[in-house]
């Protein structure tokens, strides 16, 4: 094993260094009559790794020699998972800074990685790989790398890859939001903290805007909500429901009575030059895009909770999560127990208080309106994905193109009826037609007809 172990750690490393390729790799595999295959491969597999933890320091050159050991898969002289476990050792040997920057690698071959030599071998590896990366990321600091990593995981599973469809419908459980103070000390905190407001307000010199106040069941009423959205099934507990409907209106009672208005242009925006694109030149992605501001965790300090409802994305945050609550309160789920179940009283609190909800984010500015139809439209579609889970995730089958091209030419036809162009249709024949055809049923109809009968378009 060690003279294995030398030889090919010489050849892999001329190879790597000098750019020579696979050839003379696969030329010294072949030669070595004497070893059998097995004791090749983990002679070779050795030799890999103890390479690659010589370049920790050079990207380009660990980009390179991943590559070299993809090769080496193809020629049939290691196994498929030896470019991921090489990945995974590099990982655990940099840090977060190089493991962003070579992650771009993993990033750009993620077609490689779905190749079905490589995937059936690979996937629990890379899944592994990710989530270790994951561990080692703080939400917070890293939200952008952990967003790339969810990404690529996306992209290299398929769609109905039970592994990542959390199909018993259970919830986090450990994201658990810590807030409050002792009640004394709340009470100077939030004074402090509206004194701080005003002086800030006086100083400026602009018209001054009522405050809202906050008190100390206001502040606990308000984070305590986050409780019940981190584990819903909590609201079918009688005492527990009691509890959140009262939180809730409270919250709700505050946000109708402090009302936020539409921001004004100050003297800068006026003055900008006449060739400065309008809001109507701007696309309505571009302008959510510069203005919209987004946070992983929001803050519970006391002193901050005056000037977050005053924030339009922090309420509009607050009310999505009602939205979402309600809708998985009224569903069916199919891994809810049996005692999970809401009573007549409760099923019209909510639908009286989704109206609510529904008000208050159509009057946040900007756009409440066209941004209450989003949530809509978002909770519509999540009807569609609860349907699915209900069913046991089938898996998503395109059609055959060869069926596509006759529905095509069918509907075609029916369009244009017998008419050709030496005897176009009549102007009666084209009536009697259109009033023979069936009326159109709306997408969404024949979207939930055909998951319901495991058919797809």
């Amino acid at each position: 094993f060690l003279e294995l172990l030398k030889t090919f750690t010489t050849t892999v490393n001329k190879c790597t260094t000098e750019g020579i390729g696979i050839e003379l790799l696969k030329k010294e595999y072949d030669e070595l009559k004497s070893s059998t295959d097995i004791d090749k491969r983990s002679a070779l597999h050795q030799a890999f790794r103890d390479l690659l933890l010589a370049k920790t320091d050079d990207i380009p050159a660990i980009e390179t020699f991943i590559s070299f050991a993809v090769a080496a898969c193809r020629s049939e002289m290691t196994a498929p998972t030896i470019p991921v476990v090489l990945l995974g050792d590099i990982f655990d040997a940099v840090t977060l800074d190089k493991c962003e920057a070579i992650f771009t690698y993993v990033e750009n071959n993620v077609a490689t990685w779905k190749e079905e030599f490589f995937f059936t071998a690979c996937k629990h590896n890379l899944l592994r790989m990710c989530n270790d990366l994951l561990r080692r990321l703080s939400r917070s600091q890293n939200t952008v790398f952990c967003g790339r990593i969810l990404l690529f995981l996306a992209k290299f599973f398929p769609f109905s890859e039970r592994s990542g469809l959390n199909i018993i419908s259970e919830f986090n459980l450990e994201n658990i939001t810590e807030y409050g103070v002792e009640g004394s000390e709340m009470g100077d905190q939030l004074s402090e903290g509206q004194e701080d407001g005003d002086g800030v307000q006086a100083s400026a010199g602009t018209q001054q805007q009522p405050q809202l106040k906050i008190d100390y069941n206001l502040y606990c009423k308000f984070w305590a909500l986050q409780d019940f959205f981190r584990n819903p099934n909590q609201c079918y507990n009688k005492v527990q429901w009691k509890m959140f409907a009262a939180h809730a209106g409270s919250v709700m009672s505050a946000f109708s009575s402090f009302k936020l208005e539409e921001p004004r242009s100050n003297s800068k925006s006026t003055s900008k030059n006449k060739s400065s694109p309008t809001p109507m030149d701007i696309p309505p992605e571009e302008e959510v895009r510069e203005t919209a501001h987004f946070f992983a965790k929001f803050l519970t300090n006391p002193k901050l909770l005056s000037l977050q409802l005053s924030d339009s994305n922090f309420r509009r945050s607050v009310l999505v999560q009602l939205l979402i609550l309600f809708q998985y309160l009224n569903s069916t789920v199919k891994f809810k127990s049996d005692s999970h179940c809401l009573t007549v009283a409760q099923v019209d609190w909510l639908k009286e208080t989704e109206t609510t909800v529904y008000k208050l984010i159509e009057e946040s500015p900007p756009n409440g309106r066209r941004f209450a139809e989003s949530v809509r439209h978002m909770l519509s579609r999540e009807e569609l994905w609860n349907s699915w889970k209900n069913e046991g995730c089938k898996e998503f089958k395109r059609p055959d193109a060869a069926a596509v091209a006759a529905t095509a030419g069918a509907a075609a036809a029916a369009t244009t009826g017998t008419a050709t162009e030496d005897q176009p249709a009549t102007p009666a024949a084209a009536t009697s037609r259109v009033a023979s055809k069936r009326p159109r049923r709306p997408l969404g109809d024949l979207i939930r007809e055909s998951t319901k009968q495991g058919k797809f378009f």
